[in-house]
């Protein structure tokens, strides 16, 4: 009697994956308890067979490499590696698009009479204009030091209220002093003072109602200076399965010093882009998830690095400070920031000078929808 080991090597050598395919559609007749073995053993099997071909082809591959004399190598090596694909692949992996179509009718119909596509943000002028979907990326540009990162802060215990989980992904603060930042947030008490110890019994109380709340949350920060996407999306998949993550925020997308010489800038520019298309096309895209993310933005107000950013966002949208005659003009209960949306293809433009008030407060790590909106007709 052979061993697991030598029959699964065996069954390497002698199935086709046609007839491994088959196999493995029968044996779902089979008894329940099973069928799960059956399955394990069929893709190993699988994966030791995709394991020998695929070797050989990428020998036959690197043989054309060297070839001196060899024409349209491009698609010759495109047909050698997308053969061995094709035959390893199940037509089961592909969804019917009618169910794809009957879910997305199942989620139009859930919408009626909501006037929203997604989820909210916590500022309803702001929902006029766009929401958060899955599979979608939008962007919140700014300054540097002007308040990015806060904002998405606030989105994240939003989101949280609302029932979402979270996973909040840093390269600018390490968990204490996000969490810190948090506390602040939640109990209104001014982070100068929490981080100094300068609080009242009373004010003690709300530091531990907010600590409890924050640990019953489905809520994940992770600091890493450093953005690797493999490392990333490591840390999103643990985290999916861990607690079904919904929302990835991701503060923020830079370009990251790795050196300098010849081509070290391309290399930089190229590795954001990389990134970027990771989190939205495969983070969002393939996993569903709703992305949220910071950039920073240049002296003339557009994002840095925006060739690589802007072809991936859903949405983008910029927060300025407000001019003292902008305040002034808007009137104090407008609020001392400004928030436009300069790219949204999925919603409502908005129309040039046209922007939403804010109200911040950097020391409650506190962003709110201004008690007043400004009069965009009113006389200057």
């Amino acid at each position: 009697m052979l061993s697991a080991e030598e029959s699964t090597k065996k069954w390497a050598t002698d199935f086709t994956p046609g007839s491994l395919n088959e196999f493995l559609e029968l044996s779902k007749g089979v008894a329940r308890n099973s069928v799960s073995e059956y399955m394990l053993a069929v893709n190993n099997v699988l994966d030791k067979a995709f394991r020998r071909d695929a070797y050989k082809k990428l020998e036959a591959c690197q043989r054309l490499c060297f070839s001196q004399n060899e024409e349209h190598i491009e698609e010759k090596i495109y047909n050698i590696l997308d053969g061995v694909i094709m035959d390893y692949s199940t037509t089961n992996e592909l969804p019917e698009y009618k169910d794809v179509v009957d879910d997305l009718w199942e989620e139009i119909k859930a919408r009626q009479g909501e006037g929203m596509s997604g989820v909210p943000f916590k500022f309803p002028a702001l929902n006029n204009y766009v929401q958060l979907e899955a599979g979608e990326l939008v962007i919140v540009g700014a300054n540097a030091k002007q308040g990015k990162s806060m904002f998405l802060l606030n989105e994240a215990v939003d989101l949280l209220r609302q029932g979402y989980s979270v996973l909040y992904i840093d390269s600018e603060l390490n968990t204490r002093m996000f969490t810190a930042r948090l506390i602040a947030h939640l109990t209104k008490i001014e982070f100068s003072r929490i981080r100094s110890g300068k609080y009242t019994d009373e004010e003690a109380e709300r530091i531990k109602a907010a600590l409890k709340w924050i640990k019953e949350q489905k809520f994940t920060h992770k600091y890493m200076p450093i953005f690797d996407p493999n490392g990333v999306y490591s840390v999103v998949k643990k985290s999916m399965h861990a607690q079904d993550t919904q929302v990835l925020i991701v503060d923020y997308f830079k370009a990251s010093d790795s050196g300098s010489g010849d081509g070290a800038a391309y290399e930089v520019y190229s590795n954001l882009g990389k990134f970027v298309d990771m989190v939205k096309n495969v983070l969002c895209g393939d996993l569903g998830l709703i992305g949220l993310g910071a950039a920073q933005t240049t002296a003339t107000g557009k994002l840095a690095d925006s060739a690589k950013i802007a072809r991936n966002a859903s949405t983008i949208m910029i927060i300025d400070n407000k001019t003292p005659e902008e305040i002034q003009q808007d009137g104090v209960e407008c609020g001392n920031k400004k928030l436009r949306v300069v790219l949204n293809r999925n919603g409502e433009q908005m129309a040039p000078g046209e922007y939403i008030d804010l109200k911040f407060n950097g020391n409650l790590i506190s962003y709110e929808q201004a008690p007043k909106q400004h009069d965009p007709n009113a006389p200057f």
